[in-house]
Order: structure tokens, then sequence, then C-alpha cells
């Protein structure tokens, strides 16, 4: 199947409000959804190369929204109907007559399995993304909402550690040397300031002084390893 016959299909489903109820019927539609929301952020990033009317510029760019919130709604249905993590995990599953082995849907990996169970978790954070897709004239992705749901824990994980440090910061400043207390500032500061992942893309050189200076690092913290 190409972009253009999933574009028809995604749009067929848009139009009828047509979102099946059934993994095996999600699953196929998500692959062509996936394909479909491709198709429509290639146009829209070629729509001022193509000399098309204002009008056919807005119902292409509506067509794509539309498009990434209903692949967006199916990717939710999908984490709806899997089972939860521990169920997976174990690999089985309770039904009416017992227990039966978990079989994970046929092109659901565990990492798709996750996404999924994180976009149905996490409406807020989609509407956000289709919020803001909708103000900047873009297409709201499944990338999109993911990276934002890691950053709103990111954050929120920062805010609880920034939070237990104040209370602890009077408590350290008592019972420590001026010393101390700078030492574990900084050492604050930078654990606040360093991303948790480092960068996917380097080159060999920032790389090779990256490494130089995370050793200098590890041997600065040698002691607290004893």
């Amino acid at each position: 199947m190409n972009q253009e016959e999933a574009v028809k299909i995604l749009d067929l489903v848009v139009r009828e409000h047509m979102l099946p109820a059934t993994m095996d019927k999600l699953v196929p539609l998500s692959f062509i959804g996936a394909a479909a929301v491709k198709f429509y952020q290639a146009k829209v990033k070629l729509m001022s190369q193509l000399g098309i009317t204002e009008a056919q510029r807005k119902a292409t760019l509506s067509d794509g929204q539309n498009a990434g919130e209903m692949l967006l709604n199916i990717e939710a249905r999908i984490g709806e109907l899997l089972p939860k993590p521990e169920i997976a995990i174990k690999g089985t599953v309770e039904t009416s007559t017992g227990r039966m082995r978990y079989q994970r849907p046929e092109g659901i990996t565990s990492k798709r399995a996750d996404a999924a169970r994180a976009i149905k978790s996490n409406p807020a954070a989609v509407a956000a993304i289709i919020k803001e897709a909708r103000e900047n004239e873009d297409i709201p992705t499944k990338t999109a909402v993911l990276k934002k749901i890691k950053a709103d824990k990111e954050k929120i994980l920062r805010e609880k550690y920034e939070k237990e440090t104040s209370e602890k910061a009077g408590r350290v400043q008592r019972t420590n040397s001026k010393e101390a207390v700078a030492y574990l500032n900084i050492l604050q500061r930078f654990t606040l300031a360093l991303p948790v992942q480092p960068p996917a893309d380097w080159t060999e050189e920032a790389f090779a002084e990256a490494t130089a200076l995370a050793n200098i690092i590890r041997k600065r913290l040698e002691v607290f390893h004893a």
C-alpha cells in the first residue's frame, strides 16, 4: 500500500468516525495512519513550492492535522486494550476459564506497547501537543507526544528533587563546614544542569572531549565509591 492509498483510507476513518474497537483492526490501521501522516507532513513542507491557493493550503493542513489526531486516538485505543505491563511481563493473563499465556498482538513490539500505554495514560500531554500543532500550523505526532510526556516526567522529578534539596539545605548548612556546604552546592547544581541522557549525535572531536571531561569527573568522585 502506498502513501496516497493510506491517506484515502484514513480520511474515510476520520470522516465517518470509524475507529475500530478490536486490536486486530486497530494495529493495521495504525500502520496506515502512520503512512498517511508522513504523506501529509511531506506535503505540508512542500506547499510553499506547489503554487496552491490559500484555501487549498488550509484544507491540506487541516486534513493533515486531523490525520495526526486520529493516529493519536488509534494509539491511545491500542494502549487501552493492551494488558497492564505487569501482566505482559509475567506472560499470563486471567480469563473466565483460568490462566492462559499472554501473546503480544502481531505488529506490537514491547517498545511500541509502552508508547501506546503512555499515550493512553497521558491525555493532557496529547491535548497540549494537538493545541500546539493547531496554533503553529503543524501536524501533531506520536513522537512529539512521547517527548512531552518524557519532559513532563523529568520536570516533576526535578521539581521534587529541588524541593527536597531545599529542605535539606538548611540542615546541611547548620551541621557542616563552609567548604562542605560549598562542595555539596556545586554537586547539586551540576546534577540539575546535566541532561538525563547525552545527545544522540556527536562529532568524534566533541565526543572525545566529553569523554575526557567525564573521566576527570569520575576521578574526582572516586572517594564516594570507596
